[in-house]
């Protein structure tokens, strides 16, 4: 059993998109919808496989951004200009086209509502995406447990998630550090 569920989750399986929203600046989230889906912890990852017309292949990981009680498997994705992927990805993908991935992988990085013991989190631009599933499903399952996100951008405008973080602000404690441009006012 065991290893049938494993290699279900190494097989490349078709994703169908549900939505792909910006996030923050040269950030979107893809929300997908993937048939068969068996579920995932948070703070796992999946694997994306894109492939060209001319058979040329593409491969990248994205942690994935959603609870696992959501209905869909979400994933934070920074557009580099250079990039061979991200530019697709975030550009490109439009609701129902489709892409290949496998997952979920990992499973040393995850975090159990069962948990109790305080939760300290420390991430930088596009790394907060295995958080932001890790605090959905805090709040999902209604979690006691103490949470504290130490989260780093380039710019406020670069900050990803704060629309998803702001509701449950009971038990987390968050702070967001921003370089200062030089024509903003000091404080």
């Amino acid at each position: 059993m065991a290893r049938t569920a494993i290699r279900r989750r190494l097989t490349w399986r078709l994703a169908t998109v549900a939505a792909n929203a910006s996030e923050a600046r040269a950030v979107h989230r893809l929300s997908l919808r993937i048939d068969g889906w068996d579920g995932h912890l948070p703070g796992q990852h999946v694997d994306v496989r894109l492939t060209a017309p001319d058979g040329y292949q593409a491969q990248r990981s994205y942690s994935i951004a959603s609870a696992p009680e959501s209905p869909t498997v979400d994933l934070v994705v920074q557009r580099l200009d250079d990039g061979e992927v991200s530019p697709y990805l975030t550009d490109g993908l439009r609701p129902g086209d489709q892409l290949e991935l496998r997952g979920p992988i990992g499973g040393y990085f995850v975090w159990h509502a069962e948990l109790d013991s305080p939760l300290q989190l420390v991430a930088g631009s596009s790394g907060v995406a295995p958080f932001l599933a890790m605090l959905d499903h805090h709040a999902a399952a209604a979690s006691g447990a103490p949470v504290r996100l130490l989260y780093s951008a380039r710019s406020l405008d670069d900050v990803i998630g704060e629309r998803r973080r702001r509701p449950r602000r009971q038990h987390l404690n968050a702070f967001a550090a921003a370089r200062r441009r030089p024509t903003w006012p000091s404080r």
